[in-house]
């Protein structure tokens, strides 16, 4: 399978952090956010790699060209952002010979255990399955709940979605190229249908998606035994 890094958000809500460098580029416990997703990219060894990016793109263009494990196709959104699902229908080929593809959304560091092993397609009716936890306590997030088949529902229940997903990008080709597009909106066409999917995810999610949150975690040791791992593949492919 292949695998999108979502990439090209403006990172706002980290304020002075992100002032002069793109979010996946921070780096916490000393690994940058974009290394990391690319760490879990050799884990589930994936096939090849899309980035998308906007915000001070070059900074993350300059930085990937130097990796030297699977390839990877950066697109550069030069006009305006596009979204999620926009920056996805542009960069991605629909001709592609692997139409199931991983989405990560490098935000959110995702700590998978030993059980946990990423589908290598999609359940049976199924265009998009979403990996969830449940929602922690004070956080307010999107509300999903997950029926006993695995439909997935939106707007109650006491589930989040952690930003990893499989998706057949075919769902997307609907949307104009170059054009803005947000995956949620793809995800509540799907709900109706009954075409989105969704399991708990095995393993421990850390949001970073605030400045303070990124501050209460930026002195924890938050990848234990899994860092040495972390940067000896990241020294060995830079």
């Amino acid at each position: 399978m292949n695998v999108f890094i979502l990439a090209a958000g403006f990172g706002k809500r980290m304020r002075d952090l992100t002032a002069s460098v793109p979010k996946p580029m921070l780096a916490i416990n000393g690994i940058r956010l974009i290394d990391y997703s690319l760490y879990l990219c050799h884990l589930w060894g994936v096939d090849k790699i899309w980035v998308n990016t906007f915000y001070l793109s070059e900074i993350i263009r300059d930085h990937l060209k130097n990796f030297k494990g699977k390839a990877i196709f950066v697109s550069e959104e030069k006009d305006k952002i596009l979204g999620t699902a926009g920056g996805i229908r542009t960069a991605y080929p629909m001709d592609s010979e692997s139409e199931n593809l991983i989405l990560i959304n490098p935000d959110t560091i995702i700590l998978p255990n030993k059980n946990f092993k990423i589908k290598n397609k999609l359940p049976a009716n199924s265009k998009i399955h979403l990996y969830l936890k449940p929602i922690p306590a004070n956080q307010s997030y999107t509300k999903i709940s997950l029926s006993s088949s695995g439909k997935v529902s939106f707007g109650s229940g006491d589930l989040y979605y952690i930003g990893l997903a499989i998706i057949d990008v075919r769902c997307l080709k609907k949307i104009p190229q170059n054009e803005y597009a947000d995956l949620s909106d793809t995800f509540k066409e799907l709900e109706i249908s009954g075409k989105i999917t969704g399991e708990v995810f095995l393993g421990e999610v850390l949001d970073l998606g605030t400045k303070e949150l990124w501050e209460s975690y930026s002195t924890k040791d938050i990848f234990g035994a899994e860092k040495t791992k972390i940067q000896n593949f990241i020294h060995s492919n830079f």
